[in-house]
């Protein structure tokens, strides 16, 4: 573990080969998720900060509800991510909500464009996602 700290916090990392961000200059990134057919568009994907999609089919994929991004996260109310989809694919990838997770923006998301958004903790087990772009 290596821990650095300054008058404005501590930022840390922990690994085999830990590297901690100079002054937010870049960020840990892990493999991008992937969803190619209807289904959920899972915590664990839209935590990587990154979905992409390369079907040829339209995909519609389901948010993960308040509850369940609330057990596999830690966040405090108020608290909020970034997150994007990215579409390769020859058809739209739409985006849906989920019981205890809203949406404001449209979910629908063209060939060969990118969606970003911010997911918000608004309350326990609640969540609202905004489309920023």
């Amino acid at each position: 573990i290596e821990i650095e700290a300054d008058e404005s916090g501590a930022e840390y990392a922990v690994g085999v080969g830990p590297v901690v961000s100079s002054g937010g200059k870049f960020q840990a990134q892990g493999t991008p998720g992937v969803l190619n057919a209807t289904g959920a568009l899972t915590s664990a994907m839209i935590l990587s900060g990154i979905a992409t999609s390369t079907s040829a089919a339209p995909v519609v994929a389901t948010v993960p509800t308040g509850t369940v991004l609330d057990l596999e996260s830690e966040f405090a109310i108020g608290d909020s991510f970034d997150w994007t989809v990215v579409n390769t694919g020859v058809s739209t990838f739409t985006v849906t909500a989920a019981a205890g997770h809203t949406l404001v923006g449209v979910g629908a998301i063209l060939t060969l464009i990118s969606s970003s958004w911010r997911t918000r903790k608004t309350a326990a087990n609640t969540f609202v996602s905004y489309r920023l772009a």
